[in-house]
């Protein structure tokens, strides 16, 4: 029997020992197949977007490389395009490379010959784009020409700078990108240029400039500018430098006509809008996408060799349902939206170093063979193919769908999501349509508040209300009124009775001053009443309407993000500036022969608190009743107490320092800017000492090791 527990035990370990293995196999080889980590962004969470983990919705095909095709070295890989049919590369030594959709060898085509045997070189050609009735459009940007060939590469024609006094003198025509329409007008972005595109009409005439960029100022950048306008002379002026827009760097075209133009590096700080889909007869962007930050957040940028990499978009494709994907070269990315420019995966990468498949050292173009994503490599000389996993082609398909307003359709898809990976936000706005279309506004909230969908929280908490009110109005005033009348009764009753309902006198006193402020302070002058407990308790309690109004207040008003909500910065926010005022108060009107005391000036503060503490509960409640749309109600509340505490320090502060309304102001504009010094003084002394406490503990561990 024993060694039959024996036997059983070493099969049992065994087994386990196996599948252990097994396990960490399929996890060696899922790491291996993806070298990278993908991510998508969570929004609305708080002011910041916030990177999150997400499941895998691209893995890497293969890469290729001209051994791998088959045709000799390439000198350098400029572009690569996809037409569904075939893949055309572009290289450098004057040599188109074209595949078939399975990616086998179909011809090279070198230099370009025309009808009469002539011979064209196209070796500084940065891009290429093929029309739908198979022609091939080259821009040869060093030659400063976009020649259109057959798929045999015999030229068809070319598209010089054309003549027109809508081009400026100086402007130098370097063809970066063309694509055609189905009308036969001809878009080519030209290096550099921030005019926009060059529009060619069928005819071949130059019809104007189409869709550029506007120039985006700042509030700081606007005040600049007033004081170079100000104090410039002839001088500066003619050394000044005039704000221009940005390029385009890529420009591609869907089934329907719409444009799509990518601009790169923007301003650090306002790196946003690089995606527009432009009208085809306007040239106004109508993607939403203008405040929308189409790469990385700053966490992402970093330094190499000394020098920083900032994002640089360099390439986008678009799906005929409208996905949008970017490719950047610094980073080596590829970013995936949706046709309501929400960000729904980032994968590849490299930095680059671009050592495994799927990252990359200089990444320079991409672009979609069905549902695969290709991206090439100019230094690497590669290929790479993502092909959707299992994962990716469900969310991709459930987005269409849900995007199509099919919210029913795509419910049972979004639960699966879910189970697979909680951190893909669509996925809850998904689930949340799905049950306001089935008229469930609880479920929808619940789901929209997971996955802080705030529109359509709004929408489902609207329609719940009113079924609230439809159902239980008469109730609801009954209780009012009964709640009324019977404030007024009690009042009334023990008014009669002479009861006292608050005996204690300071707290009395406090409550009489939003009533009566001027004989209160009066008597806080005269009299020495008041109570510093009491202003104690007023400023906790400052401090913490501030934090409930945060962490409690209604979905829809609040942007609550626990992982980094700091309750010691709201109580140096609230509490801490109550206090600074209070001695930068005590401290300025010393000097200007105030009267007052550090206790009656306290009192005063806290005292005058009061309405904020209060409109601040109330403000809890109705964050919880009312839709952004009414938030009108909450700021007129908002500006109601903030004005009825002003007037009441005020009183306060000409009552106890016996000031005239003019010397209050003046020492109320020092006492703000001591207080200002004071602030500094605290955030210096407290980096000194964070310096010296690290320069301490730095020395303290060299010398016990």
């Amino acid at each position: 029997m024993r060694n039959k527990i024996m036997r059983f035990a070493a099969v049992f370990l065994s087994i386990i020992c196996l599948a252990s293995c097994g396990l960490t196999a399929t996890a060696y080889s899922t790491t291996n197949q993806i070298p990278y980590e993908s991510y998508t962004y969570w929004t609305d969470i708080s002011e910041e977007r916030k990177a999150v983990y997400c499941r895998p919705m691209y893995e890497v095909s293969q890469e290729l490389n001209a051994l791998k095709i088959g045709v000799k070295n390439f000198d350098t890989i400029n572009d690569v395009y996809s037409d569904d049919k075939n893949i055309y590369i572009l290289d450098k030594s004057c040599r188109i490379v074209i595949l078939d959709s399975e990616y086998r060898l179909v011809k090279e085509i070198g230099k370009i010959v025309d009808a009469n045997g002539a011979t064209y070189d196209y070796s500084g050609a940065q891009s290429l784009y093929v029309h739908s009735d198979g022609t091939i459009f080259i821009s040869d940007t060093d030659n400063q020409r976009v020649m259109r060939v057959t798929a045999d590469g015999v030229l068809i024609d070319i598209y010089g700078l054309p003549k027109s006094t809508l081009i400026p003198e100086n402007f130098i025509y370097k063809p970066l990108k063309a694509v055609m329409d189905s009308h036969g007008y001809l878009y080519v972005l030209s290096d550099g240029s921030y005019y926009g595109a060059l529009l060619y009409a069928p005819d071949k005439s130059f019809t104007g400039f189409y869709g550029a960029n506007n120039v985006t100022t700042g509030i700081a950048t606007a005040f600049q500018n007033v004081l170079k306008r100000v104090f410039s002379n002839n001088k500066k002026q003619s050394a000044s430098v005039r704000t221009l827009p940005y390029s385009f760097v890529d420009i591609v075209i869907d089934n329907n006509d719409f444009i799509y133009t990518a601009t790169g590096k923007t301003d650090t700080y306002d790196r946003v809008g690089q995606v527009k889909m432009l009208n085809p007869g306007t040239g106004n962007n109508i993607l939403d996408s203008e405040e929308v930050n189409f790469t990385d957040d700053a966490f992402n940028t970093t330094f190499k060799n000394g020098t920083q990499l900032e994002q640089d978009i360099v390439g986008i494709e678009v799906t005929d349902n409208g996905f949008v994907f970017c490719i950047e070269s610094q980073f080596g990315k590829v970013f995936l939206y949706d046709r309501s420019s929400r960000m729904l995966t980032a994968f590849g990468g490299g930095l680059g170093q671009g050592k495994q498949e799927g990252t990359f050292v200089a990444a320079t173009a991409i672009a979609l063979n069905g549902t695969d994503v290709i991206v090439s490599d100019k230094l690497k000389n590669t290929i790479t193919i993502f092909k959707p996993t299992e994962y990716g082609k469900k969310v991709m398909g459930l987005i269409d769908i849900t995007l199509d307003g099919n919210y029913l359709e795509a419910r049972e898809g979004w639960e699966e999501v879910i189970a697979l990976d909680r951190n893909f936000q669509p996925a809850y706005s998904g689930l949340a349509r799905a049950y306001l279309a089935e008229n469930d506004y609880e479920n929808a909230m619940e789901w929209a508040q997971e996955g802080y969908d705030r529109e359509t929280y709004q929408l489902a908490f609207e329609f719940y209300r009113k079924g609230i009110l439809e159902d239980y109005f008469w109730l609801i005033a009954l209780v009012v009124v009964v709640l009324v009348g019977g404030i007024i009764a009690l009042r009334i009753f023990f008014k009669k009775k002479n009861i006292t309902i608050i005996k204690n006198k300071q707290v009395k006193l406090m409550l009489k001053t939003l009533i009566h402020p001027a004989l209160t302070f009066e008597e806080i002058k005269e009299k020495k009443q008041g109570s510093v407990t009491i202003s104690l308790v007023l400023i906790a309690l400052f401090y913490v309407t501030a934090v409930i109004q945060v962490i409690c207040g209604g979905f829809m008003f609040t942007q609550y993000d626990p992982a980094t909500f700091n309750s010691l910065w709201v109580f140096v926010r609230s509490a801490g500036l109550v206090v600074i005022w209070i001695l930068s108060n005590w401290m300025i009107s010393t000097l200007m022969q105030g009267k007052g005391t550090m206790r009656e000036i306290c009192i005063v503060t806290c005292y005058s608190l009061t309405p904020i503490i209060i409109e601040r509960f109330l403000r809890l409640l109705f964050t919880n009743i009312l839709i952004p749309t009414e938030a009108m109600f909450l700021t007129g509340m908002d500006a109601l107490a903030i004005g009825y505490a002003a007037i009441l320090l005020i009183i306060g502060l000409i009552k106890i320092h016996d000031y005239s309304m003019s010397r209050l102001v003046g020492t109320s504009v020092l006492s703000i800017a001591w207080l200002a010094i004071l602030v500094f003084l605290m955030i210096f002394v407290g980096m000194l000492v964070q310096q010296i406490g690290g320069f301490a503990v730095t020395v303290f561990l060299e010398l016990i090791s």
